[in-house]
This record gives structure tokens, sequence and C-alpha cells, in this order.
């Protein structure tokens, strides 16, 4: 039933203020003059704030999905029936959201729907790509592997991904720091500097002007970056919002160097791992293909391998389109070729995922080594400034006194 909060008040004349559920507002002011309050106000409490919370609270990690698709594959592996396993699973997880997942799972299996129809009912905790592989391993009767196998692989992507989040938390940190001493200088310590330098009336040497003119002007038009940067902010999200916007931004991203081949390293691990397991799981190759640029995530990858599907729909082979497609490396072409031509598709993709995931991580360490120069070498420049507008000041006042 809905939740109503109300504003009433006694027959003492006190305000009293709370909650009510009922069933519609007639209900609910009747119940309330049963406890002898006059109701004020009576009004639906809106839920989005509840739901965003319990999404918050209770979200369902990527961990929480791989641990439950590896007991899954075990239970039925070990003979257990799918709506048995699911009765455990439910019983068993902590996670409030997860568990009345399982529950609503295992209560349409029990009714007749088949396991990738009812995981398809929760898009928010299952990906699409979950589905098509559970749908694929019911076809082939081969479902514990195929969840052996799609656990195996979501692990490495979440080790993966953990890998790319640890190589970029020590120059955010940096960077991040660096911008609050910055805010520091400005509003808190250049404003009494300006004060001592303004009454002392030396001539300023020009790095002391350069950063009093900045913090003076950061002091009385903060307002006007503030406008500035939602403007620029809000523009440029209006623009990645489109197709074309999408396609330019993503294009420039693999352009920029050392991040770009980062990008596409990141981009063609993901690719083939997931691509190995769909073929793998048996699934018809241009279907793979479809679902792949799907979720490959970049729109340059995706129109690339768009081409790639109308290629492949023509009668010519995966391999040759994407040799002719400049984005991905020609050895993706030459080892696809040889698996078409040796009947070993997945195994030799699969290897090609651990070879660019290799490949990912020790540019990431390159990366993370690169930038801790650059970073010193930028903090070392912006405190060197600081430290000579605001002591050659304070020394020509100290040479001026004597």
């Amino acid at each position: 039933m809905p939740i109503y909060s109300y504003v009433a008040k006694d027959l003492q004349g006190e305000y009293h203020k709370g909650e009510v559920e009922t069933a519609d507002e007639y209900q609910g002011a009747q119940l309330l003059r049963r406890k002898k309050l006059i109701v004020i106000s009576l009004k639906a409490k809106s839920q989005n704030q509840k739901k965003f919370l319990e999404k918050l609270l209770f979200r369902v990690s990527f961990a929480d999905v791989v641990i439950m698709t590896r007991q899954l594959a075990t239970m039925i592996q070990a003979g257990l029936v799918l709506s048995e396993a699911l009765d455990i699973l439910e019983e068993q997880q902590t996670n409030k959201k997860f568990k009345e997942v399982l529950g609503k799972i295992s209560s349409d299996v029990k009714g007749g729907l088949d396991f990738a129809t009812a995981i398809e009912k929760h898009p928010d905790v299952f990906p699409s790509l979950y589905s098509k592989l559970v749908r694929a391993g019911q076809a082939s009767g081969k479902m514990d592997t195929i969840l052996l196998e799609l656990a195996a692989n979501l692990e490495k992507e979440r080790s993966f991904k953990s890998k790319v989040r640890g190589a970029m938390i020590y120059p955010i940190v940096v960077i991040t720091m660096m911008f609050a001493v910055m805010l520091i200088m400005v509003f808190f310590v250049m404003p009494k500097l300006m004060s001592l330098y303004s009454e002392s009336g030396i001539d300023l040497p020009l790095p002391t002007k350069i950063m009093l003119a900045f913090a003076n002007l950061a002091i009385n038009f903060w307002w006007l970056g503030i406008i500035i940067a939602v403007m620029v902010v809000a523009g440029v999200r209006r623009f990645l919002s489109t197709p074309t916007g999408r396609l330019f931004f993503d294009k420039m991203i693999l352009k920029i160097p050392v991040v770009g081949k980062v990008t596409s390293l990141v981009i063609l691990t993901n690719f083939t791992r997931t691509f190995g397991l769909l073929v793998a799981s048996g699934l018809p190759m241009l279907e793979s293909i479809k679902i792949v640029s799907n979720i490959v995530g970049n729109l340059a990858f995706k129109e690339s391998l768009d081409v790639a599907y109308k290629g492949v729909e023509r009668g010519l082979t995966f391999s040759s389109q994407l040799m002719a497609l400049p984005v991905f490396p020609r050895i993706i072409g030459q080892m696809i070729k040889t698996g078409e031509e040796t009947g070993k598709l997945d195994d030799i993709v699969f290897r090609l995922a651990d070879y660019f995931e290799s490949e990912a991580d020790n540019a990431l360490k390159n990366i993370t080594t690169l930038i801790e120069p650059i970073i010193l070498v930028v903090l070392g420049v912006g405190v060197a400034l600081l430290v000579v507008s605001i002591i050659l000041p304070i020394y020509q006042l100290t040479t001026s006194v004597k």
C-alpha cells in the first residue's frame, strides 16, 4: 500500500508529523481521525527516494553475481534440480535485493518459465550477455559447463577491472589534493597577503602580481566560474548524448597517446573474452558478433563490428573482415583465421584475451610509472611558484625596513 505523510494537530492544538500506510487519502484521513487528530495536510510520499536508497544500500554487486553463478553451476553439476539450487541460493543470500531477485526467479522457474526468460526479467542484475549464454546452455544441454565458463570469465573480468581502477587511484588522489591545496591558498591565504602587501606600498614582483590577480579574480567572480563550468559541462554532456558526439569522443580517446593504447587494449580484452565465451557456448557466429557489438562500449569499435557483421552476413569470413578494419590489430584477424581453419576458434580467442589482458596490465603499469614523475614535476613547479610569489615580497619588506 502507498505511504502518506501527514501534518495534523490534536485537541490540545499540538502539531504532529508522521507517516501512515493506507490504501488512499480518504482511509488515511479516517485513520487519523480515529486517533483524535485533525488533519491539516495528507500527501502521498514519493517512492523515488526510497527506491534510490534501496538501490544504493542493497545493490547487487558484480562479485555477488560471480559467486552465485559458480555456486549454481556446482550444484547443477552435482545433480540438483534448478529450482532446488535456486532455493538454496536464495536462503543463504545475505543481500536483500539479490535475495528478492533469486526468489522471483525461483518462483518463475517453478511456474514453468525457462531459466533464461526468468533472468531476462532482471536486467539491472543480470546483463543481456548472461541470459544469452544461459539460453545457449539450455539449448545445448550443457548448462553446468556454460555456467562454470561464465563464472570463470566473469572472475577474470572482475580482476581486470580491479587492476584498471587500482592504476587510476594514485593520480586521481594526487590531482584532487593539488586542487584542494590551490583552493585553500586562493580563498584563505592569499586574501591575508593581499591586505598585507597593499599596506606596505612596495613594488611587487611579477609572480606575486600574477598570483594576486588570479586570487582576486577567483574571490570576486567565483560565481561566474561556476556558471561557466556548469554551462561547459551541460554543453559537453548534451553533445556526447548524440550519436555524432559520442562517436567523435570515442574516436578521439583512441588517438590520445598512451591513453588511447590502454583504452584499445581494455576494449580488445573484453571483446575477445566475451566473443570466445559466446562461440564456446555454441551460439551462431552472426549472433555472437551482434551481441559483442552491442556490449563493446566504444562506438568506433561498434561501428567496425557492424561492418564485419554485414560482411559475414554476405558469406565472408569474420577474420577477413577484421583484418580490413583499422581499429582491430592485424593479429586478431590472423589468429581468428587460424581458429576458423582448425575449428578451435574459442580456444584461440581465449588465448588472445589473455594476451591482450597481459598487454593492458603492462600498459597500465607503464602509465602509472610515467604519471608519477609528471605529477611530481607539476607539483614541484606549483609549489615553487607559490613560494616565490609569497617569499619575494616578504624579503623585500624586510630589506626595506633595514
